[in-house]
């Protein structure tokens, strides 16, 4: 307690060094606490949203599609699709599933065309994704009917419109080119490149006719009632199809991918993101021990006299280290409440407001950020917030107090400072 008086009053009698001493700490906590809330909200809406666009949560394919996957092929599918969808749609937490059968296009309009991936997909899609609520002009298909649905982008290129008839041609399942035309019923923009510039959906029937198939599915799409437990989902509907399928026959075993398998690039991005947060954080955790302990070093030169006197009447350096040390953890757990008030304020405005982003990233980026980016903030990291400002005002402190110890009392008594 004694050692605890002294610090609180060294620290009043060095009004000016003291100040100084906080502000550092209060700009480190606030940066440190806002900077993990902005990483967690980026890869939180980044997930999110590329699940709601395109991945669901899981899928279930055949076990010898993914190695294959970019040829887009059509001999390596899931049979009976509706009943193992039946059974999958059984399991709590999810909410639907639809099938897809994914293809090579090629879409024109006469006169120019263009390679894109066609998506049959069954009239659950729109509740898998947000497909729905995406749609910009005229609507989704009715089951078995011949229409298209394209996004924006590439409704622009090929200068299309609702109520235009495109053409398409693509390879069946024999390797015989087919070609055929439907109407385009509907445009969606989803605000991401990938889907907007490159996607047609269609009817899945529509589909399987088309490409001379029977009733299959590329796979099956998932999606649950909680984003982030994905990976338990999976493992549920992995069981699901275990049970369905317990002796599959050879060339027809499944399995059930969580679905970053299908968004690998985007969460190697995000992840290096994150990484790049590690360095921010360690870096800023470096300069705020830096300045704390430029602070308390002079701290130390201007008190020669007054450690003199203190090592003369009896205090022993262990003494001195904890006066000094206690100063550095005052200072510290001081900045790191006042960085409270800073935090919650930005913390509010970036969590409920955000940060509008739309005029700042190009279109092109392969990230889909949205228009508006969220902080996303848990008790934890206030936690590491005031465990980071405490530590550093304990590592900025123990080196001068360690030197203010060792001084010699003739030394310190004899200063001049």
């Amino acid at each position: 307690m004694e050692t605890l008086q002294i610090a609180i009053r060294n620290i009043r009698r060095n009004e000016r060094r003291s100040r100084l001493t906080i502000v550092t700490i209060v700009i480190g906590a606030t940066v440190l606490m806002n900077v993990q809330g902005m990483f967690r909200g980026l890869t939180s809406s980044v997930y999110t949203r590329m699940m709601a666009m395109d991945t669901a949560q899981v899928q279930v394919e055949n076990a010898a599609y993914r190695p294959d996957a970019r040829r887009l092929p059509l001999d390596r599918v899931v049979d009976e699709p509706d009943a193992l969808a039946s059974a999958i749609r059984a399991l709590p937490g999810v909410l639907a599933v639809s099938e897809r059968i994914d293809a090579s296009f090629e879409i024109t309009n006469g006169r120019e065309g263009a390679r894109t991936i066609a998506r049959g997909v069954s009239q659950d899609e729109a509740r898998v994704t947000d497909l729905g609520s995406k749609i910009v002009a005229g609507g989704m298909f009715r089951p078995g009917e011949s229409g298209l649905v394209l996004g924006k982008g590439m409704a622009a290129k090929l200068g299309l419109q609702v109520g235009d008839v495109a053409y398409f041609t693509a390879l069946d399942r024999r390797s015989v080119r087919n070609l055929g035309s439907a109407p385009v019923s509907g445009i969606f923009e989803f605000g991401y490149p990938l889907l907007d510039d490159y996607l047609v959906l269609l009817d899945i029937d529509q589909a399987r006719a088309f490409l001379g198939i029977g009733k299959v599915a590329t796979r099956l799409v998932v999606r649950g009632a909680d984003p982030g437990a994905s990976a338990a989902l999976t493992r549920e509907v992995a069981a699901a199809v275990a049970k369905a399928r317990p002796s599959p026959a050879p060339g027809s075993a499944l399995v059930a991918y969580e679905w970053k398998t299908f968004a690998e690039s985007l969460v190697s991005t995000i992840e290096t993101r994150l990484k790049l947060l590690g360095t921010i954080i360690g870096t800023l955790f470096v300069l705020i021990i830096a300045g704390i302990f430029n602070t308390m070093a002079m701290n130390v030169q201007e008190r020669y006299r007054e450690i003199g006197t203190l090592r003369a009447i009896g205090i022993r350096r262990s003494g001195l280290e904890r006066i000094f040390l206690t100063e550095g953890l005052v200072m510290g757990l001081v900045g790191c409440l006042v960085a409270a008030i800073p935090s919650a304020i930005i913390g509010l405005w970036l969590g409920v407001w955000g940060l509008d982003i739309s005029g700042i990233l190009p279109r092109d980026v392969p990230i889909p950020f949205g228009s508006v980016l969220r902080a996303s903030y848990t008790f934890v990291d206030a936690l590491r917030a005031l465990a980071a400002g405490l530590s550093a005002a304990a590592l900025g402190s123990i080196l001068p107090a360690r030197r203010a110890a060792r001084l010699p009392i003739t030394e310190a008594l004899a200063s001049a400072r």
